[in-house]
């Protein structure tokens, strides 16, 4: 099939090619000139929320055909959308806000796109994420997302786990509803006294970034009834040993140690399991571990 373009100013639309294009985190402004040409030539646009996606067209002036592909249609989805790509048409790729396919389902269909030999083109812009890893004051050489945490159970502490001993700074989303008990969680794994940043409504009316303790975080919280979207920035390991100068300290608190082994040795686990078990857990050294194991045995 021959390539096909349209142009539009500086920008083209091309036949068969799926567009992955960031739209506003909440400032209607930030959608750049280039987003919205694309928006405009596409054939369709495929959105996570189209009453959603609606607004924001209208707003913009855009009149372009919305299909709804979110996490419960999208396997049905595929079908069509590969299909429309193969025979040339041009397709863009929205999410609720920010950048697709981040924490979003238009993952899955980005790697059938790549399966299949689909050209992909992404128009940048603006990103949560990013945005508040930016505005942190954290470390921003090295820095990992997670998303949004597993809500409970065993996937839930095996995460709360590995940020517990990630070197580099840790980025995630979070719903307001569950932001106390993921400070309380954060808390209780001995990172009381790492610093966290907690990004709010960014690009909107009411956007802050509130600088914290995760202690001070959760007591904050305590009074606060949490509102709007969020992202947090934490503290990675290694800036805390930087900071605070315990070359020697793994950063989490005996008081969450103990809990530990505490919660072992009432399962019936003996020291060398339970020092075992909370070692390959929490990262912390074992002869650590053995002298809290004695005290509280």
């Amino acid at each position: 099939m021959m390539d096909t373009f349209v142009d539009i100013g500086e920008c083209t639309v091309r036949e068969g090619t799926l567009y992955l294009v960031a739209t506003p985190l909440g400032n209607r402004d930030d959608l750049s000139p280039r987003a919205k040409a694309i928006l405009e030539s596409v054939d369709y646009i495929a959105a996570e929320d189209t009453r959603r996606a609606a607004r924001l067209m209208s707003s913009l002036g855009i009149g372009n055909r919305i299909i709804s592909y979110f996490e419960h249609n999208k396997h049905f989805r595929h079908v069509q959308l590969l299909e429309d790509l193969r025979q040339g048409k041009s397709v863009a790729l929205i999410s609720d806000a920010g950048m697709p396919c981040i924490s979003d389902p238009g993952e899955a269909l980005v790697r059938l796109a790549v399966e299949h030999g689909i050209p992909i083109s992404v128009i940048p812009g603006p990103s949560a994420l990013l945005a508040a890893v930016a505005a942190s004051g954290l470390d921003t050489t090295r820095f990992v997302f997670e998303g949004f945490l597993p809500v409970k159970g065993k996937a839930r502490r095996e995460r709360l786990s590995d940020i517990a001993k990630e070197a580099r700074t840790v980025v995630f989303y979070e719903a307001p509803h569950r932001i106390r008990k993921t400070l309380a969680d954060l808390e209780e794994i001995g990172l009381s006294s790492r610093r966290v940043v907690v990004a709010r409504e960014l690009t909107k009316k009411y956007e802050e970034f509130l600088y914290f303790s995760i202690k001070e975080a959760a007591t904050f919280y305590e009074n606060m009834t949490p509102k709007g979207e969020f992202t947090l920035v934490i503290e990675g390991r290694s800036e805390l040993l930087s900071r605070t100068g315990a070359q020697q300290h793994d950063g989490i608190d005996d008081a969450a140690l103990e809990k530990h082994l505490r919660d072992c040795f009432a399962e019936g686990l003996s020291v060398k399991d339970a020092v075992e078990t909370v070692a390959v857990a929490t990262g912390v050294a074992r002869n650590r571990l053995y002298d809290l194991a004695l005290k509280v045995i």
